[in-house]
């Protein structure tokens, strides 16, 4: 059975996210304030047309509109689950729990968004902190970020993160010291591209 306060909850609070009043959802969508009105209060129901206009507004899933649930803040699985890829990750990667969430959504994120995420830590556009995200990445993605911070293009020093390196990383960033060149790392990498 449908939970008529919950949807209304849910219209509601992304009504509110977009900064719309009842008023200008409306004229949005073309039903009368006081349909919204009744929506957000659990008094009435969207008619599946208006349903498809609003979860196309808000970008997210019918099936989460009319779930009986209540998504947790930090239920990455869920949210995935339940609203566009897309949606989700721009809703993590512009929270103030960046760091915090990380080892609840990393690991459900494909090799293009892990990129993505890690291109914004060297863009300096993010806020992770490397020593949280290295235990999650793969040896590609950590030969690709050690290469990025030994090439100086990242400023990091690798102090906090040096008893997490493996001996063979160890190897690469003593011989890269050492020798002050960094191409081996850049061959090996396959995000670095030509």
């Amino acid at each position: 059975m449908l939970n008529l306060e919950l949807i209304g909850n849910k219209i509601t609070k992304h009504r509110k996210l977009l900064g719309f009043t009842q008023a200008k959802l409306a004229d949005t969508i073309y039903v009368t304030h006081q349909a919204v009105s009744k929506w957000e209060n659990g008094k009435s129901i969207p008619s599946i047309e208006i349903l498809i206009s609003l979860t196309s507004l808000f970008d997210i899933t019918i099936d989460y509109l009319l779930d009986n649930t209540e998504i947790k803040e930090g239920d990455y699985k869920t949210l995935f689950a339940q609203l566009p890829r897309d949606t989700v990750l721009n809703k993590y990667l512009n929270s103030d729990c960046v760091n915090s969430d990380l080892k609840n959504i990393f690991y459900l994120l494909d090799p293009t968004e892990r990129e993505l995420v890690i291109n914004r830590i060297i863009a300096n556009t993010i806020d992770i902190k490397i020593e949280i995200l290295w235990p999650y990445l793969n040896n590609e993605e950590r030969l690709y970020l050690l290469s990025v911070i030994l090439s100086n293009k990242l400023n990091y020093d690798l102090a906090p993160i040096y008893h997490l390196l493996s001996n063979e990383e160890r190897i690469i960033c003593s011989k890269q010291i050492k020798n002050g060149t960094y191409n081996y790392i850049l061959h090996t990498s396959i995000y670095i591209r030509s």
